[in-house]
């Protein structure tokens, strides 16, 4: 029988005995799709149809793609959507392809362009990045008194078709759907204000109980961009589903919020890793590269796993972090000190990255976490982790601290899964 792995960049880290014979928390995962290239065209035909009896005549169209933070195989994917839709006298002249960046860095047209391929570029569309800071236009305010701005081309569009990947989000419960509107298309203004009530609205309560991953019900944050996706013109969905090797399980056209809803019920249960007690430990990958690249995306493991240990446990953190902490902001909100510092910041000018660090902080001051990792000493230092130079000398500190007889679990998937206690 071979060791168990776990991805770290590039690599892929033996576990060392005696934990190399630890439950491995996994899920069944989705089955991949018996012909890809038929329930694809399928989606495309369908969501051409939604577009066509939506998109005024001679009005141009929104295509709203994931930027390079979400990996989808749009190479693959776009010509047949854009063939579908000419199909439906939807030419690319029509079409402004725009990816749904978010507050992330801008990407520039040449980086669109490869991104979404050579044939897609080629087809004529119109190419326009997001950038979160750029002159928007308003739509209107939320029920909640949320102002809603967002990139002209797709506030002004006849209509708007998203290629969403349903993924689990960390406060917002899933990615993919309305996401792909808000915060994806959205100005800086409009993306905090949603973040913002991932806060308890009890000063000093910290994060909202139902701002999680896996949760829509009663997750104001879901709830947040389902009122601001609403004022955007009428919206086209393809919600894609992908196996964990990135073959395509399914996709399917429909609107931003039942259809999105119903495809992430049957995502959660081809992804829920259920774990029959509190842990004493558990080695947990962020993934490897690309998730792993830096600890703004690679905390999301953290995130999945620390409901299952208990308080007082350890977490191995496996993540490289190559490009560091990925956002300035983080490292900013650590140095404030406390939870309760950095959530008194966050209540007076919320800003994304604080958040971030609110909820490393508050997981670190919970369990002792041990970090396999190539972050700098003072930022381990900052967020209240410690290093183990390898997966060795952490198998050895576990074992110390928690003895033989300890409840200990490997998570190789990282934050793709939903771990949970029944």
């Amino acid at each position: 029988m071979r060791a168990p792995t776990l991805a770290y960049g590039d690599e892929s880290l033996k576990v060392p005995a005696p934990f190399d014979e630890a439950q491995v928390l996994d899920a069944p995962d989705l089955p991949p799709a018996a012909d890809p290239e038929a329930t694809w065209r399928a989606a495309c035909a369908a969501a051409a149809l939604r577009v066509a009896a939506t998109l005024p005549p001679g009005a141009r169209l929104a295509l709203v793609v994931p930027d390079r933070t979400r990996p989808l195989p749009l190479p693959r994917l776009l010509p047949p959507l854009l063939d579908a839709l000419a199909a439906e006298k939807i030419e690319a002249r029509r079409i402004t392809i725009v990816p749904a960046s978010g507050i992330h860095a801008p990407m520039s047209r040449a980086e669109l362009a490869a991104w979404i391929g050579d044939d897609a570029a080629r087809r004529g569309a119109l190419l326009d990045p997001h950038d979160a800071d750029a002159p928007a236009r308003r739509l209107g305010r939320t029920p909640g008194g949320i102002e809603v701005a967002a990139r002209p081309s797709v506030a002004g569009a006849g209509a708007a078709l998203v290629l969403g990947r349903i993924v689990f989000h960390y406060l917002a419960g899933f990615g993919g759907g309305r996401k792909m509107l808000v915060p994806g298309c959205a100005a800086r203004r409009t993306i905090l204000a949603m973040h913002a009530r991932c806060l308890d609205p009890r000063p000093g309560a910290g994060r909202h109980a139902a701002a999680v991953a896996g949760r829509l019900a009663g997750n104001p944050v879901h709830a947040a961009s389902v009122a601001a996706a609403r004022l955007f013109p009428p919206s086209t969905a393809i919600h894609t589903l992908l196996t964990g090797d990135g073959r395509l399980a399914d996709a399917f056209a429909g609107d931003l919020f039942a259809d999105h809803e119903r495809a992430c019920a049957r995502y959660a249960a081809a992804h829920r890793a259920l774990v029959d007690g509190p842990l004493d430990a558990v080695f947990v990958s962020a993934g490897g590269r690309p998730t792993d690249r830096d600890l703004v995306q690679a905390h999301k493991a953290l995130e999945a796993v620390h409901g299952v240990v208990k308080d007082g446990g350890t977490v191995v953190f496996v993540a490289r972090c190559a490009d560091g902490v990925g956002n300035r902001e983080v490292e900013q909100a650590l140095r404030l000190g406390s939870p309760a510092a950095i959530e008194a910041e966050l209540r007076r000018d919320f800003r994304v990255g604080a958040h971030t660090a609110l909820a490393l902080a508050l997981k670190t001051a919970r369990v002792r976490t041990l970090a396999v990792t190539e972050l700098s000493d003072e930022l381990l230092a900052l967020a209240g982790m410690e290093r183990a130079a390898s997966l060795e000398e952490a198998a050895r500190i576990v074992l110390e601290r928690h003895g033989a007889d300890a409840r200990v679990a490997l998570a190789p998937r990282g934050g793709s899964l939903l771990y949970s206690i029944p």
